[in-house]
């Protein structure tokens, strides 16, 4: 059941991450790059046009990064479990683990994000005024709070409201249901012969919807585990080249902009997408996917040391990025454009150049003292809970699957 780690997968998580703290920059001090022409958001220079263009737009790529955090989600939580005998109590131990292990910086960060804001310590409403990020960035941490409404939603729905606290969190409301879905088809279709064409259905009816991505991580997993497809690909290089030259055009589809906008750019040849919601970042997520577990070349390029730090502490870095900008970086930019004159250009890079250090560092110490903490927590109370339900039911049902199927 336990299979080696596969550090490539943590590298590209890690640079998925970074892309999601590089668009949320973006977005709140240049939207154009983003949004395109719509609402307030406005071009300030004739550089903003390079993210619309392949392959710069890859660096704005904030929704194909997500979409892939989902696939990786659906890929790594199934590998174990496909096409192996029903292990019950590894299943019911990965679900109890699952909220805790995703919940120690979601808390922390809601504690954080409340505590800045109650102290007046977010500056992103300045920071829109001067940009026109409205209403991306001027409408995070906005209202009244209200401490009896922070321990009902800590107590009450921690995954749900932890975006009101910490806005990129509302991606684990997702993230934690979709593993509760990867854990129950595991449990239920995990050795069932024609589980494919199961996933294929699945995939028709959640097509619209961003749990698209768990699934078709599940099908790569079950690819890459029991069939021989993608090692026969492996050796393919014209089959390498096209899924690179393909990922990196759909990379820069501007998924926020309008499909006004859409048609003046290099993009425009790409059908307005009305089948699949998220259509062309998930395709795009699922290609560079792809890609990667068939290029040997690319994996060991995502085994260096630097990759597989930041893969290491991916979470932390999209745990804690968007306070950081809405507060240090934020307060910084306002500094230096308002008060020393600096230009806004200019301001933007010094905040770029110091805002990234000050993220990893403090996605590091969040990796060691918390999310380390929340994965050796839920090791424990899971094991804890599992003896407290039903000691040695797990062990009888393994005995009488082994009777069932003539293997003891």
């Amino acid at each position: 059941m336990k299979q080696q780690r596969q550090h490539h997968l943590d590298s590209l998580r890690g640079i998925a991450a970074l892309i999601v703290v590089l668009t949320h920059y973006f977005a709140a001090f240049y939207p154009y790059t983003i949004f395109g022409i719509q609402g307030n958001y406005y071009q300030k220079s004739i550089w903003e046009d390079i993210v619309f263009f392949p392959p710069f737009g890859l660096l704005v790529a904030g929704h194909l990064a997500v979409c892939l955090f989902f696939i990786l989600s659906g890929y790594v939580l199934s590998y174990g479990f496909l096409g192996e005998i029903r292990r019950t109590d590894k299943i019911v131990s990965a679900v109890l683990k699952r909220p805790i292990r995703l919940g120690g910086l979601v808390l922390f960060t809601i504690i954080a994000g409340y505590c800045l804001w109650y102290s007046k310590a977010f500056f992103n409403t300045v920071v829109a005024d001067l940009s026109g990020s409205k209403p991306w960035f001027s409408n995070c941490w906005k209202g009244e709070l209200d401490f009896i409404h922070l321990i009902k939603d800590i107590v009450t729905s921690m995954f749900s409201h932890a975006s009101i606290y910490n806005p990129p969190l509302w991606t684990m409301k997702i993230e934690l249901y979709g593993s509760f879905f990867v854990f129950l088809f595991v449990g239920l279709f995990g050795r069932f012969k024609y589980r494919l064409l199961i996933l294929l259905f699945l995939s028709a009816i959640f097509h619209r919807s961003l749990y698209l991505g768990f699934i078709l991580g599940v099908i790569v997993a079950d690819i890459v585990k029991n069939h021989d497809i993608f090692f026969k690909l492996e050796s393919n290089r014209y089959v390498s080249m096209f899924l690179f030259v393909f990922f990196l055009y759909l990379s820069s589809y501007p998924y926020y902009a309008n499909s006004d906008f859409i048609k003046q750019t290099i993009l425009y040849a790409l059908p307005i997408d009305k089948w699949l919601g998220h259509g062309y970042p998930m395709i795009a997520a699922l290609t560079i996917f792809i890609l990667v577990k068939i290029s040997s070349r690319i994996k060991k390029y995502l085994t260096h040391p630097i990759l597989i730090f930041v893969g290491r502490v991916s979470y932390g870095l999209y745990a804690i990025h968007f306070l950081v900008l809405g507060s240090i970086s934020s307060y910084l930019f306002s500094a230096l454009y308002i008060h020393f004159g600096f230009g806004y250009h200019l301001s933007f890079l010094l905040v770029l150049i110091t805002g990234f250090p000050t993220i990893i560092l403090l996605a590091y110490l969040a990796t060691i003292y918390i999310d380390d903490t929340a994965m050796k927590s839920a090791s424990y109370l899971s094991d804890k809970a599992l003896e407290f339900l039903n000691p040695g039911i797990f062990l009888n049902l393994k005995h009488l699957i082994r009777h069932c199927t003539g293997r003891g």
